[in-house]
């Protein structure tokens, strides 16, 4: 049972990786707390909803559903969060929570308030048992695609000019701009790149549990990524993986060996004495380090 529970939990914290990364990308970058990034996009994924059931490929309504996610947080970051950058930490955080109602009355208004049943199409949903443990081929198809993704953004942020952009925009704005960084449309990337991964995240997520529904933004892309990323270390692309991944092992062996009825309240319980004890996180934002 034990080793049961170690792959569901793999598989529901690298669903939290993703979304903690995107949330973590825009902290990194100007240290403002995002609470809108789960409601960006579960809008995403409520157009994926909507393609798939009009029988659009699935393919094309996630790559649509991505771009909508991308053109709606670069929007908001640039009326919502660029006049405001300078004002300190509560406006502009007055400022996502705005946004965050917006979207989600904006998802009731067109999809209502129902949840709904929720199957890409295509991900095959059998499974296959390995010495007595049961393994989800979708299990499989998430830690893939999510290891894959971390991998690559890991690359990007380390490896390549931009991630060298990001990283100098972090430490200093001002300082980038007169060394020829294009410091807005680079902020505006990444608040559009964090909305795709949360978007596939969120995707992903729906195709675990099979359904969507309008709090899940909220819920799972906002509150469970926060987590996340103060667990390992907000700022910290490691921290967030980590912070991820402890989320959901937490998450998971609290609900089967503890309570499921009150595993939300135990975990909130553990993290709240974490963060007395170590409120920078297990992975702390060094300067280079910060994404």
């Amino acid at each position: 049972m034990f080793l049961q529970h170690l792959v569901n939990a793999l598989s529901i914290g690298s669903v939290y990786a993703l979304l903690s990364i995107g949330y973590n990308m825009v902290y990194g970058i100007l240290e403002k707390l995002n609470f809108a990034h789960g409601d960006v996009y579960a809008v995403g994924c409520f157009v994926v909803f909507s393609m798939i059931g009009t029988g659009c490929n699935p393919i094309l309504a996630i790559l649509l559903g991505c771009l909508a996610g991308f053109i709606l947080n670069v929007i908001v970051e640039r009326f919502a969060y660029r006049p405001l950058r300078d004002s300190g930490r509560v406006a502009p955080t007055i400022s996502a929570v705005g946004i965050a109602y917006i979207m989600r009355n904006l998802i009731q208004l067109i999809w209502g308030t129902e949840t709904y049943n929720f199957n890409l199409g295509i991900f095959d949903m059998s499974s296959i048992s390995i010495g007595g443990i049961v393994i989800g081929k979708l299990q499989i198809y998430i830690l893939m695609i999510s290891l894959v993704l971390m991998m690559v953004i890991s690359l990007l942020l380390k490896k390549t000019k931009w991630g060298q952009a990001i990283i100098g925009i972090s430490q200093s704005i001002p300082a980038a701009s007169l060394m020829g960084i294009p410091a807005n449309r680079v902020i505006s990337i990444v608040y559009g790149l964090g909305a795709v991964l949360g978007v596939i995240g969120g995707l992903l997520f729906c195709s675990y549990y099979q359904m969507i529904y309008m709090g899940i933004g909220f819920a799972y892309g906002t509150m469970k990524a926060w987590m996340a990323s103060i667990w390992g270390g907000i700022g910290s692309l490691k921290g967030a993986i980590v912070g991820a991944f402890a989320l959901g092992l937490a998450e998971t062996f609290i609900g089967a060996y503890v309570s499921s009825a009150y595993k939300d309240a135990f975990v909130w319980l553990i993290f709240i004495i974490f963060i007395l004890i170590r409120p920078q996180g297990m992975f702390p934002a060094q300067i280079a380090e910060k994404i």
